[in-house]
């Protein structure tokens, strides 16, 4: 009969923790990265209609409260990154992003943030740099409130699985050490 060893289960123990990591990181990074997927098609879009000279009086005719709203809105911004047109607003304003977002997207031709412009309000955002002077860049975005609630359902699922994983083995310890110390008497 194999003897207890606190080893073997602390290693156990230690597998358990990084599978359930990993899987929470993978999946995770999943749902951020795919929130960036109707923005990127949408901004792209719009940076290829600009390119063919289409008037920039053409695009974003309605307009939303991006604090309330799930919708993917789009920002017209020019050179300086100053917003030109804007098919959401915040606080009754168009969204004005941080300058460093445009330098980083006017080097690499495109970035991807996550912008918190306040409190409660979280986006994710893509950038695109354009030449179709007055736009300098264009900028779509959308709240990431469904995937961070997703994202709070997953701790909690990776939480409970890695719980019940722990039990299981410190139940399993148990029983076998107490195996262990019946055979010795």
């Amino acid at each position: 009969m194999k003897k207890f060893s606190l080893l073997s289960y602390v290693m156990v123990l230690t597998i358990i923790t990084l599978i359930f990591g990993a899987t929470y990181a993978t999946v995770q990074q999943t749902y951020r990265t795919a929130a960036n997927d109707p923005q990127i098609q949408i901004a792209r879009d719009i940076n290829a209609r600009l390119q063919q000279g289409k008037s920039v009086e053409t695009f974003l005719a309605d307009t939303i409260d991006i604090d309330r709203s799930l919708s993917t809105f789009v920002t017209l911004c020019d050179a300086d990154g100053k917003p030109v047109r804007s098919s959401g607003d915040l606080d009754g304003h168009m969204p004005e992003l941080p300058a460093g977002v445009f330098e980083f997207a006017k080097s690499h031709g495109e970035h991807r943030v996550t912008w918190q412009p306040r409190t409660g309000v979280r986006m994710a955002m893509v950038i695109i740099s354009s030449n179709s002077s007055p736009i300098g860049f264009v900028a779509a975005g959308r709240s990431l409130q469904e995937v961070e609630i997703r994202e709070r359902d997953l701790v909690m699922m990776i939480f409970l699985g890695w719980i019940v994983c722990v039990v299981v083995i410190l139940l399993h310890a148990l029983l076998q050490f107490y195996r262990d110390r019946q055979n010795k008497l």
